[in-house]
């Protein structure tokens, strides 16, 4: 949830307990109590409302927004990647830029807040960072990267292909399928040409908790031209400036996806629930 919606709430729970406070110790001196009387009472409010805990975030959900904002959130304060070892293979792979494979190998939920297609497909990047590891960023290029990369979105649109990847090292080069990412291709509009397309991507540690996160499924979403909604983290990746007007719009990413799901009557349904 938006951190001005848990202040929001958090300010409601104190503006009650007040409230509750001052209606109770004015009928407590139309019964006759003194305030000496009313004492007990005021601190046992009083505890209570310290002990009140905070509104939080439920994670794995899409915040509710009526309209994608136009434009990205800014969030000083990002949430630390969570990683783990998958089938042997640590969270920053076997060779490349190490640093880029953790990002691309994080696990974490949150709440997804709904973004516009173009805030992400239209975000300029600095030039200098195109095919080189992080690890040689300037310090001014890595923070103007730093500013958007790693939030928390939700983006609508339509899958224009997937394609399974081979062997990479952010995956320590296995061989075997659970080991593979799958390149996914999201548009804006249904039937769009990749040339304007934000690259989204499934990863072998979401993937295997996902049962119908395949080429097959995501072929039939594909053809059946269904409004998608790519919940994921936001990644810049260096590798790809060849691409741009080719093959995709911008070397910003969804990295890793975590959340898939596909319109159906007018409601939102995990790809996994739409196949059953």
């Amino acid at each position: 949830m938006p951190h001005d919606l848990i202040e929001a709430g958090n300010a409601r729970l104190k503006r009650f307990w007040l409230v509750l406070g001052g209606i109770l110790f004015f009928a407590a001196l139309a019964a006759g109590l003194s305030a000496c009387d009313l004492t007990p009472v005021i601190q046992e409010l009083a505890t209570i409302a310290a002990e009140t805990p905070p509104a939080e975030s439920t994670p794995g959900v899409v915040a509710p927004a009526g309209t994608p904002v136009s434009g990205l959130p800014d969030i000083p304060n990002k949430a630390r990647p969570v990683e783990t070892t998958f089938k042997g293979c640590p969270p920053d792979g076997d060779g490349g830029d190490r640093s880029t494979n953790r990002l691309k190998n994080r696990v974490d939920e949150a709440t997804w807040i709904p973004v516009a297609f173009d805030a992400l497909e239209k975000l300029p990047w600095p030039k200098a960072i195109e095919r080189r590891d992080r690890d040689n960023w300037s310090d001014a290029d890595r923070k103007a990267v730093e500013r958007y990369e790693g939030l928390p979105v939700s983006i609508e649109g339509y899958l224009a292909g997937s394609r399974e990847e081979g062997p990479e090292a952010t995956n320590c080069h296995g061989a075997d399928y659970e080991f593979h990412d799958f390149h996914v291709w999201l548009v804006k509009t249904a039937g769009a040409d990749r040339a304007g397309s934000i690259v989204v991507e499934v990863t072998p540690r979401i993937r295997a908790k996902h049962s119908a996160w395949t080429t097959d499924v995501l072929g039939k979403v594909v053809r059946a031209q269904q409004r998608v909604r790519i919940s994921g983290w936001t990644m810049l990746d260096p590798e790809h400036p060849d691409q741009v007007d080719n093959t995709r719009g911008t070397i910003w990413e969804i990295h890793p996806i975590m959340q898939i799901e596909v319109q159906q009557q007018g409601r939102w349904v995990g790809l996994d629930d739409s196949t059953r």
